[in-house]
């Protein structure tokens, strides 16, 4: 059994998957298997797929009926043993030296349960646009959770015993999967990091999730910050603090965004004292205001 699987959902990947799996075969750390979940392609990805089986360990399970990105996932984590695993998209690369890094941390540090990184955002045409990097250590991700999606889920490395104690992937929640799982995971004191160096390069084009789903990625993101900070606080309703926090909302008038401030302060003064960065936590809460505000 190989220390680590790279696990990557496909759903008609034919277009990229080739350069996915290339980047794989470079990889300086060699004691890994693939396991593609082919998502009822219509297209030639398992054939792409099969076709990399002299240069890699690879498997593909093919669904019969498409199951989403979660629902993928979950069938590719039910036949996985190794102790770690790695996540990466069908349209994504690796970097040479993404599983070396990662692993060794991991090794070093048994602590921490996913390890994830900066990434290298680029068109597809190649051309890097920027580096998409996120908060460092264990107490800033769990703070930065309560806005938005503080570890790179298409960039992370997980140890198989992360699912066994949190559970797989919550498919009613599909298109902020991740997200959620993070703050269950942070929830039940599982602790993270992001390395600072980018290890996985994230293709940005028009078809991408956040393009095509922006609304029901807004709904789902409540959903989860409502659950997050309602756990935070022991029980107590939320109010308005989801969308405080949210990064997409928009208060209908200035006079509705004071009223949600001033209702939003003796919660936020709560929630504070949850929180493991607190200077951080206060700079979130401070921007907030001053966004909500000037809209």
């Amino acid at each position: 059994m190989p220390a680590v699987t790279v696990l990557i959902p496909a759903h008609n990947a034919a277009a990229t998957l080739a350069q996915t799996l290339d980047s794989l075969v470079l990889q300086t750390y060699r004691d890994f298997d693939v396991l593609i979940v082919n998502d009822a392609s219509a297209d030639n990805t398992a054939e792409i797929a099969l076709g990399y089986r002299a240069q890699l360990a690879l498997e593909v399970l093919t669904l019969t009926e498409n199951a989403g990105v979660a629902g993928a996932l979950n069938q590719g984590l039910a036949r996985i043993q190794s102790p770690y695993i790695a996540r990466l998209d069908a349209d994504d690369m690796a970097f040479p030296q993404r599983l070396e890094r990662q692993v060794a941390f991991m090794e070093a540090n048994p602590d921490i349960a996913v390890c994830s990184s900066s990434m290298e955002m680029f068109f597809d045409d190649g051309q890097a646009t920027e580096i998409l990097s996120k908060p460092q250590h264990d107490a800033a991700i769990k703070t930065a959770l309560l806005q938005y999606s503080a570890m790179s889920h298409g960039a992370s490395t997980f140890r198989k015993s992360f699912f066994d104690d949190v559970g797989v992937f919550d498919t009613r929640v599909d298109f902020a999967e991740d997200y959620d799982l993070w703050t269950r995971g942070a929830l039940l004191g599982k602790r993270y990091t992001n390395l600072p160096e980018p290890l996985t390069r994230y293709r940005r084009h028009a078809n991408s999730v956040s393009v095509q789903k922006m609304q029901l990625q807004y709904q789902r993101d409540l959903v989860i910050k409502r659950k997050y900070i309602t756990a935070l606080l022991d029980g107590d309703p939320p109010d308005h603090l989801a969308e405080f926090f949210s990064l997409m909302t928009s208060f209908s008038s200035l006079d509705v965004a004071i009223t949600v401030v001033e209702q939003s302060l003796p919660l936020l003064l709560k929630l504070g004292r949850r929180m493991p960065d607190q200077a951080l936590f206060a700079e979130i809460v401070s921007k907030c205001v001053g966004r909500h505000l000037r809209n």
